[in-house]
């Protein structure tokens, strides 16, 4: 337990930028405080070939002091202090960045597509446009999925956003416009194909994609044809919707359930 906690602290620091002989000195300084270079390539594995230069790039970060001489000792800045003033100095680059970066360049659209491969990589994209959306989310998706995003669509709708969404399968807590598909079995169809998303933000950028074990992704981007097409795809299923909520006995004994005869005669479904 203690090997897998060091390989994960070693691996958050890598992710904030430390190298992997940083990571591991800094944290060898941590916790054997004034010690020499020598010491800290014994304990951390640092070769001695590397300990010199890694050591002088964390004394010049601030995150090490050096006292002594013959030989020179040194001490690690606290852990606590270094993630203070770290998230201190990212949250005003963070700032900085949304307030000028703007001013050096408009901005393009982006007609290519982005392809989202995974549950992960598809689930934080729409988490992504949800969150970032101001005016307008259009989506469709199944119940399941629309509860691990129910919190940021509450809080998109809080701030102004109108949402509107078709959803497979019911809900308790509605937010905004929904419209529930009300064509049969279509869990068969999932288990089969995969539980589709869709979701348009703004009008300017969309996703399309499947959930479905081992094989789940997607598509995201700003090309305005795709747009039009996942939105007139929402727009289609509205209107299914409440045709399907006003006359779904009329439709089954016209075309049969799930109108099936349509969907045999061109050979969907």
């Amino acid at each position: 337990m203690a090997e897998d906690k060091f390989k994960g602290v070693l691996n958050a620091l890598t992710k904030i930028g430390f190298n992997s002989y940083e990571a591991k000195a800094y944290i060898t300084l941590i916790r054997n405080p004034d010690i020499s270079a020598y010491e800290i390539s014994k304990i951390s594995g640092v070769p001695q070939s590397k300990i010199y230069e890694t050591i002088k790039r964390i004394v010049e970060q601030g995150l090490a002091v050096a006292s002594g001489s013959n030989p020179v000792k040194y001490v690690g800045l606290p852990i606590d202090e270094f993630l203070d003033r770290y998230r201190a100095d990212m949250d005003e680059s963070i700032e900085y960045l949304k307030e000028n970066f703007k001013t050096i360049s408009e901005q393009p659209t982006v007609e290519y597509m982005w392809h989202l491969i995974g549950e992960n990589q598809l689930y934080n994209k729409v988490k992504s446009m949800i969150v970032q959306a101001e005016k307008n989310i259009f989506l469709e998706m199944w119940a399941q999925d629309y509860h691990m995003f129910y919190d940021d669509i509450l809080q998109a709708r809080e701030r102004g956003a109108d949402v509107v969404a078709v959803l497979y399968g019911r809900i308790e807590k509605e937010i905004g416009r929904v419209y529930y598909h009300q064509m049969e079995n279509m869990e068969l169809e999932a288990g089969k194909y995969g539980r589709w998303i869709n979701i348009v933000a703004d009008k300017k950028e969309c996703l399309f994609g499947t959930v479905k074990p081992g094989k789940s992704g997607g598509i995201w981007t700003q090309n305005k044809s795709f747009m039009l097409l996942s939105e007139s795809f929402i727009l289609h299923d509205i209107l299914i919707a409440e045709i399907y909520s006003k006359h779904k006995d009329l439709l089954d004994r016209t075309y049969g359930p799930n109108m099936d005869r349509i969907r045999r005669e061109i050979n969907i479904g």
